[in-house]
């Protein structure tokens, strides 16, 4: 029952995906991504707020006063006329007031602060579509470390299978007379550090699968099932096109743009503060401060022009404004050029793998025939168990490079694609 459980687990707790499913799955479940929309949200929320300046400024107010002693106003005698006193308002009294009050004129802060806040929404979405394509390509980067460590186990695997098989042939000749004991016990300890090689590849499996399952917001010690890519080795791509087509769709180039635009608008902001600011007040009066005041309820309106500053404050920040629109175009053209170098390096890196990929190929078939080759004579007692083991060390090699340099290769045009920012295989 206890070796059925692992088993069973499998069964139930593995499921099969294919890289495109990963990365909607990653997309959809990535709590970074998830974070990096909520900043979209943010924007958006931000904007409906800033949308209020537009909007009168309502004010309900009541208070009720205590004094300790009720005020008097006294004229001392001048005769013949006696003094005078009399209350110069209640020792308790109630006062409400409601209106608004309205900025007419802002100096046109309120619209540059609507520009920024839409630019701002427009730079999210920029730089969430940035993080989505590098989650991609981290996606991508470990569905191909999973396909990798997966190629390499059956590889060892198959090395296992071909070394036993040498051994029961060794065995065979052994009991017949025909080879040492050496030879037997050659074979035994090579079947020994092909078990430990496959031990170890089976840890890195596991491993590999883990870091895809983390990507895609999945419970780490579940199991899971990827799919092969099969790929056309033989694409070919423009090098001077790549570049045209990264600084058209770069989201981070886009994301900085609006950023300079941004700056710019904050700018126009520190220039409105030269401007005179119009206000209008409108507002309902009630208080019975003083007995005597008739009417107690009045209705007032004011309209109304300020222009305040502090020294030269709105001038020095207009050059902090400029200065960092200065900065923000350098940094702008330094991002420019490292994405040209990235495209370029990740296109070398296509080239040179592309490359290594046929020399692998080759090596793969040349170490098969020469396996094959080695064997007959081996059967033939032309040849001994070294040589055999040499030529299938050579060719589990061959076809390690041979699957590594697939994989590297799929590896550099997925490299590619996020330097360029944009799928270049396997259509949208």
């Amino acid at each position: 029952m206890k070796r059925l459980l692992p088993i069973l687990f499998t069964v139930f707790f593995s499921y099969g995906i294919t890289i495109d499913e990963a990365v909607k799955k990653a997309l959809n479940d990535n709590p970074e991504i998830k974070s990096y929309r909520k900043d979209v949200e943010i924007s958006k929320a931000q904007l409906k707020i800033d949308k209020n300046f537009y909007y009168p400024d309502i004010f309900l107010q009541f208070s009720h006063t205590w004094l300790s002693q009720t005020p008097y106003f006294n004229i001392p005698a001048n005769p013949p006329i006696p003094p005078i006193s009399f209350k110069q308002m209640e020792k308790s009294f109630n006062n409400f007031e409601f209106g608004f009050n309205y900025l007419i004129f802002s100096g046109g802060k309120r619209t540059y602060k609507l520009q920024i806040d839409r630019l701002d929404i427009r730079a999210s979405y920029e730089n969430l579509s940035e993080k989505e394509k590098e989650l991609v390509s981290e996606v991508k980067k470990a569905y191909i470390d999973v396909l990798k460590a997966k190629s390499v186990l059956e590889i060892y695997r198959k090395q296992l299978k071909a070394v036993k098989a040498h051994y029961e042939r060794v065995k065979g000749f052994y009991e017949e007379g025909y080879v040492s004991y050496v030879e037997l016990l050659q074979a035994k300890v090579k079947i020994s550090e092909v078990e430990r090689n496959i031990k170890a590849a089976e840890e890195s499996f596991k491993l590999a699968k883990s870091h895809l399952l983390t990507l895609m917001g999945e419970d780490p010690d579940s199991d899971i099932t990827v799919e092969p890519i099969i790929l056309n080795t033989e694409n070919s791509f423009n090098l001077q096109d790549l570049k045209e087509e990264a600084l058209k769709n770069r989201n981070i180039l886009k994301f900085l743009r609006y950023q300079e635009k941004k700056i710019s608008k904050l700018e126009d902001i520190e220039k409105s503060d030269f401007y005179p600011k119009v206000f209008s007040q409108g507002k309902m009066i009630y208080t019975d401060q003083v007995d005597y005041l008739d009417p107690k309820l009045n209705f007032s309106f004011t309209i109304g022009m300020k222009v305040s500053f502090q020294g030269m404050q709105p001038y020095h920040k207009v050059l902090k404004a400029k200065l960092q629109e200065k900065k923000l175009k350098l940094k702008l053209q330094d991002v420019k050029n490292k994405v040209l170098l990235q495209v370029q390096n990740a296109y070398q890196k296509m080239v040179t793998a592309r490359e290594n990929l046929k020399v692998s190929q080759r090596m793969l078939e040349q170490a098969q025939e020469y396996y094959r080759l080695v064997v007959e004579q081996y059967k033939n007692q032309l040849a001994t168990t070294t040589d055999v083991l040499n030529a299938e060390a050579q060719l589990t090699s061959a076809r390690y490079g041979k699957e590594i340099s697939y994989y590297d290769y799929l590896q550099a045009v997925f490299e590619l694609e996020k330097a360029v920012g944009m799928k270049l295989i396997g259509g949208d």
